[in-house]
């Protein structure tokens, strides 16, 4: 299978290609304007190929595209891998706005090619413990989830025709979102509001399944100093377990157990370990991976991204926009 990158920054660059390498999915070709930083990286990773766009590509000659470019040029190419029949595999936003996201899913069902987003908070390795004990059904099934995403940016928009708010989704939002959503489907009810801050933005939004007795808070913002990340569950035991900055699982146990009543403070079900690392442990490599493995014929897990799947994720902040009278647009 012969795959290439389309963008070289830091992100193509320095984080999807060296995880595509260490994940068994080499690459054949870069794509990017900058010709030195190509030429360095195809030298540093033995790529034969350097294209300086996407024009000068023959596409008969690959099978994928991996595209990690600004959020505004995404979408863009991501529709010409998908049209000149390249499985695609484009780093999130995917598009810009819900209208962009439609028009990309219907360009991946005409063509026939397969479409994954990288959403890589959903193969952290924490993430993947968590879904771990979930499925175990040891501890009851999911009723509450609640997801805080604090980053320190963006305060600018990402691009002329993005607003703030968009950007903000772009960023934080589409991952703090998404993932609770992969925790708990199905919450059709969604409020939220954009609270005021003196830097920044941050969002609070709320989804809520009536009938089923389920609830999900998602609050994510550029307004910290520094990356703060929290999983909150709470099962149908009353059992609560937490990750914390992706590094740490505690299981605070529910009242209903007799075996905790001696002792009912936390317990840590799993904390990373110092040797655990890199794209791993950040999701990018297993991500890849299964990615790779999809395109060789094997069955995709549950959490490799569609585009389709990020569908309800985009619907959910759309409609915040909507209710706070805010588009996708500058």
């Amino acid at each position: 299978m012969r795959s290439l990158l389309i963008g070289a920054g830091g992100h193509g660059g320095d984080t999807l290609l060296p995880a595509a390498c260490s994940a068994g999915l080499p690459l054949s070709a870069i794509v990017d304007q900058d010709a030195e930083r190509a030429k360095q990286l195809a030298a540093q990773w033995m790529i034969p190929q350097l294209y300086a766009s996407v024009g000068e590509v023959d596409t008969g000659v690959f099978d994928a595209a991996l595209i990690a470019l600004p959020v505004t040029a995404q979408a863009d190419h991501a529709a010409w891998a998908i049209k000149a029949g390249l499985h695609t595999f484009v780093e999130k936003p995917p598009a810009p706005d819900l209208d962009g996201l439609h028009a990309l899913i219907t360009l991946a069902r005409q063509a026939g090619v397969t479409a994954c987003v990288g959403m890589n908070f959903r193969w952290a390795e924490g993430v993947r413990k968590l879904a771990e004990v979930l499925e175990s059904g040891r501890y009851g099934s999911v009723r509450c989830v609640r997801v805080e995403h604090m980053a320190r940016k963006p305060v600018t928009t990402f691009g002329p025709d993005m607003s703030l708010a968009a950007s903000l989704f772009a960023a934080q939002g589409i991952h703090a979102i998404d993932l609770a959503q992969m925790l708990l489907p199905g919450q059709t009810s969604t409020t939220g509001q954009m609270i005021k801050v003196e830097r920044g933005c941050l969002c609070s939004m709320v989804s809520t399944d009536p009938d089923a007795g389920t609830r999900m808070e998602v609050q994510f913002g550029s307004c910290q100093a520094g990356f703060y990340h929290s999983v909150q569950v709470t099962t149908s035991r009353g059992d609560l377990l937490h990750l914390r900055d992706l590094s740490e699982l505690q299981l605070r146990p529910g009242g209903g157990d007799p075996h905790v009543q001696d002792y009912p403070g936390a317990r840590v079900l799993w904390r990373r370990s110092p040797t655990s690392g890199g794209y791993a442990h950040a999701g990018y490599g297993p991500e890849l991976g299964a990615f790779r493995d999809l395109l060789h014929g094997a069955d995709a897990p549950a959490h490799l991204a569609r585009l389709e799947d990020l569908l309800p994720v985009y619907e959910a902040f759309d409609l915040l926009l909507k209710t706070e009278g805010l588009s996708w647009t500058a």
